[in-house]
């Protein structure tokens, strides 16, 4: 599986890295010569469906995979969940529209894979230079995971950084009915209509503090008595009604350290800050990007202060995203400043996802390294 994992997932890099590569450079050509380019060229449209196809074809990769799964398959056979609570209308509805018509799962998670790229791809149309790096930080860094795990809450969260545009034009109406769609898909998608009234403002940075926040919210989430009240928050979600989505995973949950993955993620967080405000006078101080910054820092800082909570570690979905543009301005100031940390950068995302390989292949529960589906779906009863 480790081998196959690197194949897959190095190959899907590898075309998206260098289909991005190559949007960018059209778009750069054609805006030399005072053209527009429309979204849908033959490059993003490669994109999109390597990403799609990967995402389509899988098994167990993803902790709720196959739950969402045995979902589906049971709603072909009865019109109704095989889940005990009720999902979202909109979730379900979709859902149902697929299940109606007995189109193949492959087809139903390689469309949900497709939202949620498109919508992150599509906010940035206009700036398509970031797109080579968005293969690296999604592929090879967390997102591809968080993506194929909470898949509703996933889904909702690329909703959220697409409803960024609405903020930025200051279209509160547009701004909410986004987030009402978005809620739909996942209910606490109504959390982020706060984020309408705070992102518009001049938000304080100081790389010094922000290290400092960094450095504690770590050593909080790994205290005893935070450890324990994390315990207790999953315990009450258990008892009223959550427990498919708490006792499934959290033993795997409990189980993480503070070991090189998490120094990795830490260490590029931790370079993003220092150096953003060098990255905000290379791009001419671009509000978005200290704003992009300052979500996907609060994703992280919270992520290990909630990481022995599965619940409300999933709230960090919502910031967590916020690190593909981020971390993208990074690669593309350090590719043209600083290559030293060009390539450490690179480095530090393919010594992670290498070590998630190896290391979750000795897990009971693996669900990093790639399987497809039919090689598993006769032989493995859900």
């Amino acid at each position: 599986m480790v081998l196959t994992s690197i194949l897959v997932y190095g190959s899907l890099t590898a075309i998206m890295f260098y289909s991005g590569k190559y949007a960018g450079e059209r778009q750069a050509e054609r805006k030399r010569l005072g053209l527009d380019t429309p979204f849908f060229v033959p490059e993003i449209i490669l994109l999109l469906l390597a990403f799609t196809f990967v995402c389509g074809a899988r098994w167990q990769v993803g902790q709720d995979h196959l739950s969402y799964l045995k979902d589906y398959l049971y709603m072909q056979k009865t019109g109704y969940f095989f889940s005990t609570k009720d999902l979202e209308s909109g979730f379900t509805f979709i859902a149902k529209v697929f299940a109606i018509f007995h189109i193949h799962f492959f087809f139903y998670f390689a469309f949900w894979a497709f939202v949620q790229l498109f919508l992150v791809l599509y906010l940035f149309k206009d700036k398509r230079y970031l797109y080579p790096y968005f293969s690296i930080i999604i592929v090879l860094g967390t997102m591809f995971l968080i993506w194929n795990n909470g898949m509703r809450q996933a889904i909702a969260s690329c909703i959220f950084i697409y409803s960024y545009k609405y903020i930025e034009k200051r279209q509160l109406i547009k701004f909410l009915i986004t987030i009402l769609i978005a809620s739909l898909i996942h209910h606490s998608a109504v959390l982020c209509i706060i984020f309408y009234f705070i992102l518009n403002r001049d938000l304080p940075f100081n790389k010094y503090w922000y290290l400092f926040i960094l450095v504690i919210g770590v050593i909080i989430g790994r205290t005893n008595l935070w450890l324990n009240f994390s315990q207790n928050i999953d315990n009450f979600f258990s008892s009223v009604g959550y427990e498919e989505y708490v006792g499934t995973t959290t033993s795997v949950i409990r189980s993480r350290g503070l070991g090189g993955r998490s120094l990795i993620i830490l260490a590029t967080c931790a370079l993003n800050l220092w150096f953003l405000p060098e990255i905000q006078r290379y791009f001419n101080h671009e509000k978005r990007i200290k704003t992009f910054f300052i979500m996907y820092f609060i994703g992280i800082t919270g992520f290990f202060m909630l990481i022995n909570s599965y619940v409300l570690s999933r709230i960090t979905y919502y910031f967590l995203i916020f690190q593909i543009p981020s971390l993208s301005y990074l690669f593309l100031y350090a590719k043209n400043n600083k290559r030293y940390i060009y390539y450490g950068l690179i480095f530090l995302f393919i010594f992670y996802s290498l070590a998630s390989y190896i290391i979750d292949s000795g897990l009971l529960w693996d669900c990093t390294n790639y399987r497809f589906f039919w090689n598993y779906y006769k032989i493995m009863p859900l």
